[in-house]
């Protein structure tokens, strides 16, 4: 289909060497403000596979649903499988209904090369339901003329280094949360994993222990991601029973946050609000900060982690309680780090860990998916995309390919993360996204993940209960493990003989 479509196009085609989009060459300088990247995104993209304008070639391919409802079912469950499934069946652009709306899928290496510049897909529209929903502008600078510029301020903190000098803190914050932990004490892994993830958020990002309880939160997350992403009207929405008030609460504290950042110096260089001031606010925020924008930045710590780094170190602690050996290796090398630390032990050190902890997100991805319109019209894989389309990107769509990461994956082993050469593995695993809206804490949000279920495992033993230890998988929009509990048979002392 492609190849005949470029044949009776050939007008169409993308000159070779070019950036299709923009025209600029493959070896674009570094300071070309047209690209996220000094090279083209798509130069290891398939050729003449993105091309802009209405082509006349034929809409992506309508899999077989139930009317309306469509795919509900799916991704209300575990639906990578699905989506893997019809990859196979219809290629790598399929569309189909949930509730209603028209979904289009785009899969494979071009789709995520699709992320890694952002002229033809975006996020405007979801993050102008944020901003009305918040009560913030800053969600809308993620897709503005300046939204390089408010990256490069997030990352510029959130790295290795703040990793290093907040792990005494973190530890503290994890230590603190199992301190009531004792025998024969259950819990179900992913609201502890919550729980304790947005703590650790709270006090690293914010300076401040998290300050509300896990069913205000909860209340929080759920009713802005269905504002944000879901079918309802937004007034719908934003009248949940419960939700005005807790929202309340939560722009009360941020604003007390945010009078504490402006009138305390040494506090503020502890926050990312703090950061955040050391920069200059662009047009699109009227040129000043405003306490009414910058309520949103303390939440975000709370929102950012809550179902991503939770859910992969839930998972995570599954896989080690169910796979013994290489539970055992993890703690094996956490004693033989210990010896030689000063301090508590560097996650980044910790290669069985870190291994597991990449396995685990490979299998079980957070996000499956990215979500995002089409600003124009464009050919992928030989299909029309239409100016508007409700597109989503499926980032974990080569997690199962044995071509990258060998065979047997549909089974944990970590040792695929171990050895020499696995920059390609390591590349086309995008547990936190991909592109221009790539997560943030990237870098610190694993490391927190790591260092809290390395506490678990090598200061408890733990077990799964009967009845329990098999998860439903859910995709409530981020993969969850539910139905899961875990007993805590005794505590232990890892450097015991």
């Amino acid at each position: 289909m492609q190849a005949e479509q470029l044949k009776e196009n050939p007008e169409i085609q993308a000159d070779a060497g070019k950036c299709p989009f923009t025209g600029a060459a493959t070896e674009t300088p570094a300071n070309d403000p047209r690209l996220s990247e000094p090279q083209c995104p798509f130069t290891a993209a398939s050729p003449g596979t993105v091309m802009v304008g209405n082509t006349g070639a034929p809409r992506v391919p309508k899999i077989k649903t139930i009317p309306f409802f469509g795919a509900v079912k799916h991704f209300t469950g575990d639906c990578m499988p699905w989506l893997n499934e019809m990859r196979k069946q219809y290629g790598e652009a399929f569309r189909f209904p949930v509730m209603g709306q028209e979904i289009t899928a785009l899969t494979g290496e071009d789709a995520i090369a699709l992320l890694e510049h952002d002229e033809l897909l975006t996020t405007k529209d979801k993050m102008d339901t944020l901003v009305k929903a918040v009560g913030s502008k800053l969600p809308g600078t993620f897709d503005g003329p300046y939204h390089k510029h408010y990256k490069r301020m997030q990352t510029a903190w959130l790295n290795r280094k703040l990793e290093r000098e907040k792990r005494p803190e973190v530890v503290e914050a994890v230590v603190a949360n199992v301190s009531h932990w004792q025998t024969g004490y259950e819990f179900d892994p992913l609201h502890e994993t919550q729980a304790q993830t947005v703590d650790i958020l709270s006090r690293v990002l914010n300076g401040e222990p998290f300050p509300f309880n896990h069913k205000e939160l909860a209340l929080v997350v759920r009713t802005l991601i269905i504002a944000t992403y879901g079918p309802l009207p937004l007034w719908v929405t934003l009248n949940f029973p419960g939700f005005k008030k807790t929202m309340e609460k939560f722009n009360q504290n941020s604003l007390k946050l945010v009078h504490k950042v402006r009138t305390d110096p040494e506090f503020a260089e502890q926050t990312l609000m703090g950061q955040y001031l050391k920069y200059d606010a662009k047009e699109d925020l009227g040129g000043e900060w405003k306490d009414s924008d910058l309520k949103i930045v303390p939440m975000a710590a709370y929102l950012a982690g809550y179902d991503t780094v939770a859910s992969a170190a839930a998972f995570m602690s599954y896989q080690l309680l169910t796979h013994p050996e290489w539970l055992q290796k993890v703690r094996e090398e956490y004693v033989e780090l210990s010896r030689n630390s000063e301090g508590d032990v560097d996650p980044m050190q910790q290669k069985v860990l870190r291994a597991c902890f990449m396995e685990t997100t490979r299998i079980h991805p957070p996000g499956i998916l990215v979500t995002r319109t089409a600003t124009k019209d464009f050919l992928y894989k030989g299909y029309q995309i239409r100016k508007g389309d409700e597109c989503i990107i499926q980032i974990a769509s080569n997690n199962m390919d044995e071509e990258i990461y060998g065979p047997n994956t549909d089974k944990f082993d970590p040792s695929r993360f171990m050895g020499d050469d696995l920059t390609a593995r390591k590349r086309a695993l995008l547990t936190f996204g991909s592109g221009a809206h790539r997560c943030s804490g990237a870098m610190i949000g694993p490391l927190f993940s790591q260092e809290m279920v390395a506490h678990w495992v090598n200061y408890f033993d733990l077990e799964l209960v009967k009845g329990h230890e098999h998860p439903r998988v859910a995709c409530l929009p981020f993969t969850q493990p539910l139905n899961l509990k875990i007993r805590v048979k005794g505590k232990r002392d890892p450097f015991a003989a």
